[in-house]
């Protein structure tokens, strides 16, 4: 858990917010979006952001893939969870989407974050599920897959959106 925690976001939120940022970068009719694009596209979009590829054997935390500094406004990434998301692989292009979201939430909606002491957090007032959440959104698009008749199988999303199976199988559940 988070030593911060923020103001409430709903999924529903979440699901506008994720569709507003795949309209903006002209993503709307893509199912697999692409993180990399989007990486450098936001930054075009938002000169204060930055991003650094950042060589395994210099990765200084070895329990982080990748880290969002929202006072630099900076997202650093391991180079191979960078080069795994570049190739197609589920849990790396969630990896880099979920700081991504970190990014769009703080820096760009300005959820707000307070210092969380001894305060019990409630799921949505937790950063991290935030992120979790907005990533699954931006990658599984809520308003594509409930164009369907049937309810999509895991494997379907997997392979047209590119995405793990866990990743699948959490956003079904939220269908």
């Amino acid at each position: 858990m988070s030593e911060y925690y923020a103001q409430s976001v709903s999924r529903e939120d979440m699901r506008q917010i994720a569709y507003l940022v795949r309209k903006k970068f002209g993503y709307l009719n893509h199912w697999n979006l692409p993180v990399d694009r989007l990486l450098d596209q936001m930054c075009d979009a938002f000169p204060e952001l930055s991003y650094e590829i950042v060589p395994d054997n210099e990765w200084d935390d070895p329990t982080a893939h990748a880290v969002t500094n929202i006072t630099e406004h900076t997202i650093r990434i391991r180079e191979s969870i960078y080069n795994r998301a570049c190739e197609g692989k589920g849990r790396d292009r969630m990896t880099i989407a979920h700081e991504i979201a970190h990014y769009i939430l703080i820096c760009v909606t300005e959820v707000k974050l307070y210092c969380r002491g001894d305060k019990k957090v409630e799921i949505y007032n937790d950063p991290e599920w935030q992120a979790k959440c907005l990533a699954a959104e931006l990658l599984i698009p809520y308003y594509k897959l409930t164009a369907f008749k049937k309810k999509p199988s895991v494997n379907f999303i997997m392979n047209i959106c590119g995405v793990s199976s866990d990743a699948a199988e959490y956003q079904l559940r939220y269908i």
